[in-house]
Protein backbone atom coordinates (compact mmCIF):
# COMPACT_ATOMS: atom_id res chain seq x y z
CA UNK A 1 0.00 0.00 0.00
CA UNK A 2 1.34 3.27 -0.83
CA UNK A 3 1.90 6.53 1.14
CA UNK A 4 -0.98 8.34 -0.82
CA UNK A 5 -3.44 5.17 -0.15
CA UNK A 6 -2.93 4.84 3.32
CA UNK A 7 -3.38 8.69 3.92
CA UNK A 8 -6.39 9.57 1.50
CA UNK A 9 -9.18 7.12 3.29
CA UNK A 10 -8.80 9.78 6.39
CA UNK A 11 -8.41 13.03 4.63
CA UNK A 12 -11.35 12.01 2.81
CA UNK A 13 -13.60 11.40 5.82
CA UNK A 14 -12.57 14.46 7.21
CA UNK A 15 -13.58 16.44 3.93
CA UNK A 16 -16.54 14.42 3.74
CA UNK A 17 -17.60 15.04 7.46
CA UNK A 18 -16.64 18.81 7.42
CA UNK A 19 -18.33 20.21 4.19
CA UNK A 20 -21.00 17.50 3.85
CA UNK A 21 -19.27 16.32 0.49
CA UNK A 22 -20.28 12.40 -1.20
CA UNK A 23 -16.70 10.61 -1.44
CA UNK A 24 -16.57 11.06 -5.15
CA UNK A 25 -16.60 15.25 -4.46
CA UNK A 26 -13.63 14.52 -1.82
CA UNK A 27 -12.12 11.89 -3.89
CA UNK A 28 -11.89 14.98 -6.68
CA UNK A 29 -9.61 17.13 -3.64
CA UNK A 30 -7.39 14.45 -3.25
CA UNK A 31 -7.44 13.87 -7.11
CA UNK A 32 -5.36 16.90 -7.08
CA UNK A 33 -3.59 16.68 -4.17
CA UNK A 34 -1.95 13.65 -5.19
CA UNK A 35 -1.02 14.81 -8.52
CA UNK A 36 0.35 17.76 -6.84
CA UNK A 37 2.40 15.96 -4.64
CA UNK A 38 3.13 12.76 -6.19
CA UNK A 39 0.57 10.93 -3.71
CA UNK A 40 2.22 12.92 -0.35
CA UNK A 41 5.64 12.15 -0.96
CA UNK A 42 6.58 15.74 -2.71
CA UNK A 43 6.37 18.34 -0.07
CA UNK A 44 8.52 20.73 -2.03
CA UNK A 45 8.71 21.55 -5.57
CA UNK A 46 10.82 19.41 -7.50
CA UNK A 47 13.53 21.57 -9.03
CA UNK A 48 13.26 24.61 -6.80
CA UNK A 49 15.45 26.26 -4.32
CA UNK A 50 14.33 26.21 -0.43
CA UNK A 51 11.54 28.94 0.19
CA UNK A 52 10.59 28.61 -3.51
CA UNK A 53 8.46 27.15 -6.04
CA UNK A 54 5.39 25.16 -4.26
CA UNK A 55 4.87 23.57 -0.94
CA UNK A 56 2.64 21.46 0.95
CA UNK A 57 0.00 18.92 -0.16
CA UNK A 58 -1.45 21.59 -2.42
CA UNK A 59 1.83 23.10 -3.74
CA UNK A 60 1.03 26.26 -2.27
CA UNK A 61 3.17 28.48 -4.15
CA UNK A 62 3.71 32.35 -4.17
CA UNK A 63 1.63 34.67 -1.60
CA UNK A 64 -0.57 31.44 -0.71
CA UNK A 65 3.21 29.53 0.13
CA UNK A 66 3.91 32.28 2.51
CA UNK A 67 0.51 32.01 3.65
CA UNK A 68 0.80 28.39 4.87
CA UNK A 69 4.04 28.72 6.33
CA UNK A 70 3.05 31.38 8.66
CA UNK A 71 -0.24 29.68 9.17
CA UNK A 72 1.81 26.51 10.66
CA UNK A 73 4.18 28.82 12.56
CA UNK A 74 1.01 30.54 14.07
CA UNK A 75 -0.16 27.62 14.87
CA UNK A 76 3.27 25.78 16.24
CA UNK A 77 3.07 23.08 13.40
CA UNK A 78 6.13 21.91 11.30
CA UNK A 79 4.48 22.54 7.42
CA UNK A 80 5.89 18.88 6.59
CA UNK A 81 3.16 17.35 8.96
CA UNK A 82 -0.21 15.70 8.13
CA UNK A 83 -2.20 18.02 10.32
CA UNK A 84 -0.52 20.75 9.06
CA UNK A 85 -1.35 20.38 5.52
CA UNK A 86 -4.92 19.24 6.12
CA UNK A 87 -5.28 22.06 8.80
CA UNK A 88 -4.52 24.74 5.77
CA UNK A 89 -6.58 23.06 3.26
CA UNK A 90 -9.14 23.12 5.63
CA UNK A 91 -8.64 26.67 6.58
CA UNK A 92 -8.44 27.78 2.63
CA UNK A 93 -11.68 25.78 2.30
CA UNK A 94 -13.22 27.46 5.02
CA UNK A 95 -12.41 30.90 4.17
CA UNK A 96 -11.33 32.20 0.76
CA UNK A 97 -11.51 29.41 -0.99
CA UNK A 98 -15.07 28.19 0.53
CA UNK A 99 -16.54 28.70 -3.31
CA UNK A 100 -14.61 25.64 -4.15
CA UNK A 101 -16.67 23.70 -1.69
CA UNK A 102 -19.86 24.99 -3.73
CA UNK A 103 -18.47 23.98 -6.49
CA UNK A 104 -17.92 20.59 -4.83
CA UNK A 105 -21.67 20.35 -4.23
CA UNK A 106 -23.04 20.67 -7.63
CA UNK A 107 -20.81 17.96 -9.07
CA UNK A 108 -22.32 14.70 -9.69
CA UNK A 109 -19.12 12.61 -10.56
CA UNK A 110 -15.55 12.01 -10.04
CA UNK A 111 -14.22 13.64 -13.33
CA UNK A 112 -16.67 16.81 -12.34
CA UNK A 113 -15.34 17.18 -9.09
CA UNK A 114 -11.45 16.59 -9.83
CA UNK A 115 -12.50 19.54 -12.93
CA UNK A 116 -14.46 21.83 -10.08
CA UNK A 117 -11.02 21.62 -7.54
CA UNK A 118 -8.68 22.47 -10.23
CA UNK A 119 -10.28 25.05 -11.94
CA UNK A 120 -11.45 26.77 -8.32
CA UNK A 121 -8.76 25.79 -6.06
CA UNK A 122 -5.30 24.59 -7.45
CA UNK A 123 -5.75 26.75 -10.99
CA UNK A 124 -2.63 24.97 -12.50
CA UNK A 125 -0.50 26.67 -15.37
CA UNK A 126 -0.78 22.70 -16.45
CA UNK A 127 -4.44 21.21 -15.01
CA UNK A 128 -3.03 17.59 -16.60
CA UNK A 129 -6.94 16.70 -15.97
CA UNK A 130 -6.25 13.06 -16.53
CA UNK A 131 -3.49 12.19 -14.10
CA UNK A 132 -5.80 14.10 -11.50
CA UNK A 133 -9.03 11.80 -12.42
CA UNK A 134 -6.34 8.76 -11.84
CA UNK A 135 -5.18 10.17 -8.23
CA UNK A 136 -9.06 10.25 -7.54
CA UNK A 137 -9.95 6.79 -8.94
CA UNK A 138 -7.11 5.71 -6.11
CA UNK A 139 -8.20 7.99 -3.39
CA UNK A 140 -11.61 6.71 -4.08
CA UNK A 141 -10.86 2.89 -4.40
CA UNK A 142 -8.69 3.16 -0.98
CA UNK A 143 -11.52 5.19 0.74
CA UNK A 144 -13.81 1.64 -0.26
CA UNK A 145 -10.56 -0.90 0.45
CA UNK A 146 -10.27 -1.99 -2.66
CA UNK A 147 -7.50 -2.09 -5.28
CA UNK A 148 -7.75 0.15 -8.69
CA UNK A 149 -7.55 -1.90 -11.61
CA UNK A 150 -4.40 -0.36 -13.86
CA UNK A 151 -5.58 -0.20 -17.52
Amino acid sequence: MTLFEQKAPAVMSALIKRFELKDFQAGGVLGNLGHESGGFVYLREIGQPEGKGGYGWGQWTGPRRVEFLNWCSANKLDWQSDEANLGYLMHELSGEYRATISALLKCLSLSQAVLAFERNYERAGVPAIGDRVVWAQKALSAYHGTQTVSA
